[in-house]
């Protein structure tokens, strides 16, 4: 006996309605769909960036300090991109290691350009200090890293990440997500 034919106690033919059913199947399908999209195209951007990287299209830095504010403020992501020595100019914002320090990166503008020979010394000012720096940087080979594009606050989650439950916490997370994808794909309802 079909649904649609039933009868309840009354007498009166009972009959269910399988609209909302179509409706929440569309919803459930869209939402599968939005989520899909999203984490390949998380796991695309992460990829892009990865192999940029590895190419060395581009580096990242996080801003640590307030010395190049207004520009780049702390949390703050500079995307550097190399550059010629011989196109260093002026004003740029480059990112290099002081001497003597090559576990230290500072990202500052170039307040002055001294060629000599083959050796590129620079001198360098953060927007927010009264002084040049106390250095003279000496660039080293025919490429300079130089500031192309800051991306805001980005910083504060790469800092954040960098603790071990926070980690943790993420890897769950994820997992958590590939495993629901994947046991909704299998236990999904096949249309008929």
């Amino acid at each position: 006996m079909l649904p649609e034919a039933a009868t309840s106690a009354g007498g009166q033919p009972l009959r269910i309605l399988s609209e909302p059913l179509r409706h929440a199947r569309a919803r459930g399908s869209v939402a599968r769909i939005a989520s899909s999209v999203l984490l390949v195209g998380v796991v695309l951007l992460i990829l892009v960036a990865i192999a940029g990287m590895a190419l060395g299209a581009w580096r990242f830095t996080v801003i640590d300090t307030g010395s190049m504010r207004p520009t780049l403020n702390p949390g703050d992501v500079a995307v550097l991109t190399s550059e010629p020595t011989g196109d260093l100019k002026r004003g740029q914002i480059v990112a290099f290691h002081p001497p003597g320090e090559r576990q230290l990166t500072v990202t500052h503008r170039v307040f002055s350009i001294r060629r000599t020979g083959k050796a590129i010394i620079i001198e360098t000012k953060g927007d927010a200090n009264n002084a040049t720096d106390a250095w003279r940087a000496r660039i080293i080979g025919n490429t300079v890293w130089r500031e192309s594009l800051k991306l805001p606050k980005v910083g504060y989650l790469a800092v954040w990440s960098q603790q071990r439950p926070i980690r943790f916490g993420l890897l769950i997370v994820i997992v958590v997500l590939l495993v629901g994808m994947l046991m909704g794909s299998i236990w999904r309802p096949s249309s008929r």
